[in-house]
């Protein structure tokens, strides 16, 4: 009996440790297959939140028969998420809820014309500026000459787009009557119809609209302003100090090579093709 069960027992062993061996090796085969998979398969996604209908910064055209969101914002997001390795995501959304979203943590950052004002920086942190431009007051033709100062929109109906700094210019003018909405083009119609009078917006964004849309016309009035309250920065939730220094980064190196300079001009001959 001791002979047949020895060699039997020696067998079961021997199967044992066979099979344990043969399942180790299989578990790390699979660990290291999921480790090389994940990097590919589970790219970080950082999410822009913007409001595109601000061209020349960020607006829609079709390339290639597809809906694109376009503009030299949406390049700026592109770098950044290029040096972040990340793939992005673009949410586009209503101006007044692009810093709500960052709050609730719907987007990561804000790149959407976005001056830093210190009413802002009480809920989000924004890193520094990229790009000035100044203001200007878009009108129907014909209607410029009798425009010397800002001061003459006093009594006038006066449209601006909601939560923006050009709604906050427009609230110090004394007697004017405000038409604050969402989205430019829904601005642009209610000039045109003349429901409005005048609309105050960003000097290149009020030039793009003159070259597409006819009957319209930058006024000659200037509006004063600090320099830290006409440029535009990048929005970042409050305390991500870690994101803010790496889009910092990205930033400093695309205004030393000039990428933010052909930003704006590449994103002005797509508006006009």
């Amino acid at each position: 009996m001791k002979k047949v069960l020895l060699p039997m027992m020696l067998l079961l062993v021997v199967v044992f440790m066979s099979a344990c061996g043969q399942e180790k090796t299989t578990e790390t085969g699979s660990d290291a297959t999921s480790s090389s998979g994940s990097s590919s398969a589970e790219k970080e996604v950082i999410v822009l939140g913007t409001s595109a209908d601000y061209a020349p910064y960020e607006f829609h055209k079709k390339i290639d028969g597809k809906d694109t969101i376009v503009g030299f914002d949406i390049e700026i997001a592109k770098a950044i998420a290029a040096d972040l390795g990340a793939e992005l995501k673009i949410e586009d959304m209503d101006f007044d809820g692009l810093l709500m979203a960052l709050g609730t943590d719907k987007v990561d950052f804000v790149i959407s014309g976005l001056t830093p004002t210190e009413e802002r920086k009480k809920n989000v942190d924004f890193t520094h500026i990229y790009y000035y431009a100044e203001q200007a007051v878009l009108v129907r033709e014909g209607e410029d000459t009798a425009l010397k100062s800002i001061d003459d929109l006093s009594g006038k109906q006066v449209g601006v787009q909601k939560s923006s700094i050009q709604e906050g210019i427009a609230q110090e003018i004394e007697g004017a009557k405000l038409t604050s909405l969402a989205k430019i083009p829904e601005l642009i119609l209610e000039l045109q119809t003349g429901r409005v009078d005048a609309l105050i917006l960003e000097k290149p964004v009020a030039e793009q609209y003159v070259k597409n849309q006819e009957g319209l016309v930058v006024a000659n009035v200037e509006i004063e302003q600090a320099e830290d309250e006409g440029g535009s920065a990048i929005a970042v939730k409050k305390g991500n100090q870690k994101l803010l220094d790496q889009i910092n980064t990205t930033l400093e190196k695309l205004k030393t090579n000039g990428d933010i300079e052909r930003f704006v001009v590449e994103a002005n001959e797509m508006l006009g093709e």
